[in-house]
């Protein structure tokens, strides 16, 4: 037994290693099949001819059954009938499926897609996660903003490459269906394998790619310490790669961290280019200003989601240079100017919401907010005269008795209570959640720069059963915010869990006459629908966070932008009443003149929301400027203001 399985071990190891060793065995057992078959006809057969005939003779038999009804004699047919026998097994049956494995293994390697791509200027994409796919569909249909891009690059047409661990006709299921009618299977390239393997980085060509965007996984099975453990290591893969020989040749990569304490690590980790990009406290600067101004999730959504109304755009026009910036009131006249980037002595610096008279200078990027790209850029010849530089102050009422109510816990708690201290409100917070009260604590204290500037409550209750959020007397808030939790298996799992709060909280605010703002925070923008035209604002964290990341490999100059207008005590936007201007209520006016208005306050104008009477609120940014409309005591206008 020895020896057999000793011989036995020797052929398996043999015979693994692949394709051309099994066609080796084939050929030899058919070759010696056809000398022994020869050899036997040759001896058994007086007139089989020449050993070399006998040979050939057995050969044709293995190969080709055809030739058996040609043989004549009993010795020769016997031969011949086990020869042809053999050769189905062998020639066909065995060649067949050894060619057949051999072809379904080529199949699914490509489809996997573990070849080398050879592509320049190209945007990868490291990691499936749930912002990839709406990461890519951004990038798709960012035409305008992608052709610039291109001008730039010297490319005709945008190419994306997509890295996951393993692609598989699911997950390419998977992605069309999410990416819609934009999906272009010329334009987007899949491939298998991990950011932390050099060869694999190789594999999606990534020193020659324009950008490169590590999106990350809120749901990773590690946890959060996990997601952003692997994106620092997949900057130190890159910037350590043996290809790279100088940190010039290393691309731009834009990383998503879900802690933003992480974020000296990650810019340590790479030596090239980088743009940082922290969810956390993105997703809790939204969420705080949220807070202090009810519906301004309405104007997140329609700047940071792409082809739902304005977005934001960085322009270069060199038109402008030497204007001052009050003048590109009437220069832009399908655009609203809101700030200019310049670049700093350690990068992009945005100045929001700037003084009249700032003036613009060569290789200035003016920020402005518009419709699509090409309404951005027109320039209209003349302007008026700007207005005074005297700014006439806009009260600002401060509360210092503000009570918030949050249901569910995420990363972002700690965020967000930074930001409450930030607004320099008093404010009240409750936290209502299954999650160990003692483990909510720990993490605060953690990440809270000052825990005396905000009372915190943690209360033990799932918020899901009506008697238990019932207990906690909801109604007495001034907000409420539902957040979505980041400790179940999916974005669909959270929303879920996160819809049956926010119903439960509706029965039990149904019929007060006072009742709370209500915030909503949801994973997946698949379920938007399910709330229909519920009371109450709406923030899709994923979409923006995505829109953020695409538009930044875009256009890099606008991570300065989205720094300013979230950041705390930078610029940010707001609701001013009618009444903030001396307008008084019902009175019609232009939206040129609230522009007018809001500048003498050191202000700018973006749009007005009306007030829906019920129904959600009707947000109008960028209207036409010349239109007769009337504020209502509920209306407010839409405004950039900076904070003193």
């Amino acid at each position: 037994m020895g020896f057999y399985d000793s011989l036995k071990s020797r052929l398996e190891r043999f015979l693994l290693r692949g394709v051309m060793v099994h066609l080796l065995v084939v050929a030899t057992m058919i070759g010696g099949i056809s000398v022994i078959a020869g050899l036997l006809v040759r001896i058994g057969v007086h007139d089989a001819g020449s050993v070399g005939d006998s040979i050939w003779w057995a050969f044709l038999r293995l190969t080709d059954p055809g030739y058996l009804g040609d043989d004549v004699g009993v010795v020769r047919r016997v031969i011949s009938t086990v020869v042809t026998v053999l050769g189905y097994v062998l020639f066909m049956g065995s060649l067949v499926a050894i060619m057949t494995q051999w072809l379904n293994q080529t199949i699914r390697h490509l489809e996997g897609g573990y070849t080398h791509i050879a592509r320049k200027n190209h945007i990868l994409i490291l990691g499936w996660t749930a912002r990839s796919p709406i990461v890519l569909r951004d990038l798709l249909l960012s035409e305008a903003r992608v052709h610039r891009f291109l001008e730039r690059i010297g490319l005709r047409r945008l190419h994306v490459v997509l890295m996951a661990d393993e692609v598989n006709a699911a997950l390419m299921r998977e992605l069309r269906g999410r990416v819609g009618e934009c999906w272009d299977s010329d334009q987007v390239t899949l491939r298998s394998g991990t950011p932390l393997r050099g060869d694999h980085l190789l594999r999606v060509d990534f020193l020659r790619a324009s950008a490169v965007i590590l999106p990350a996984g809120e749901h990773s099975g590690g946890g959060l310490d996990h997601a952003d453990t692997h994106t620092i290591k997949a900057l130190l893969s890159m910037s350590s790669h043996p290809s790279v020989q100088r940190p010039e040749q290393l691309p731009l990569v834009i990383a998503e961290l879900l802690d933003s304490r992480r974020s000296a690590v990650a810019r340590g980790a790479y030596r090239g280019p980088i743009e940082v990009l922290s969810s956390d406290l993105v997703v809790a600067q939204m969420i705080a200003q949220n807070i202090r101004h009810r519906a301004l999730s309405y104007v997140y959504t329609e700047l940071l989601t792409h082809r739902e109304g304005n977005e934001i755009y960085a322009r270069e026009l060199p038109q402008l240079t030497g204007e001052r910036f009050g003048a590109l009131r009437d220069r832009l006249p399908l655009a609203i100017a809101m700030g200019v980037v310049r670049r700093g002595a350690t990068g992009f610096v945005a100045h929001l919401n700037p003084a009249q008279d700032f003036v613009l200078e060569s290789g200035d990027c003016v920020v402005v907010m518009a419709g699509d790209y090409e309404d951005a850029g027109r320039v209209h010849a003349e302007s008026r005269a700007p207005i005074s530089s005297e700014v006439i102050a806009v009260p600002r009422t401060v509360r210092h008795d503000r009570r918030v109510l949050i249901m569910g816990w995420s990363f972002k708690v700690p965020s967000l209570l930074n930001e409450l201290v930030e607004s320099a409100e008093g404010v009240v917070v409750d936290i209502v959640s299954s999650y160990p009260a003692k483990r909510r604590e720990k993490a605060i204290e953690r990440v809270v720069k000052d825990l005396r500037a905000v009372k915190v409550r943690h209360i033990q209750a799932d918020f899901s059963v009506p008697h238990e959020l019932a207990d906690v007397a909801p109604e007495l808030y001034d907000n409420v915010v539902i957040l979505g939790s980041d400790r179940l298996g999916s974005g669909e799992e959270a929303d879920a869990r996160t819809i049956v709060g926010y119903l439960v909280l509706q029965g039990l605010l149904e019929g007060r006459t006072q009742r709370p703002d209500v915030m909503v925070e949801l994973l997946d923008p698949g379920n938007v629908n399910l709330l229909g035209q519920r009371p109450g604002d709406i923030l899709v964290s994923p979409v923006i966070i995505s829109h953020m990341l695409a538009q930044v490999a875009l256009r890099r100059e606008l991570h300065a932008v989205f720094d300013d207008l979230f950041a705390s005590g930078g610029s940010e936007l707001a609701f001013r009443p009618g009444s903030a201007y001396g307008h008084e209520d019902g009175v019609s006016v232009t939206f040129a003149s609230l522009m007018e208005d809001a500048a003498r306050h050191g202000e700018i104008a973006l749009g007005y929301l009306l007030d829906g009477a019920g129904d959600r609120p009707r947000l109008h940014l960028n209207p036409d400027r010349e239109v007769l409309f009337k504020l209502g005591a509920d209306d407010r206008i839409v405004v950039l203001s900076s904070e003193p």
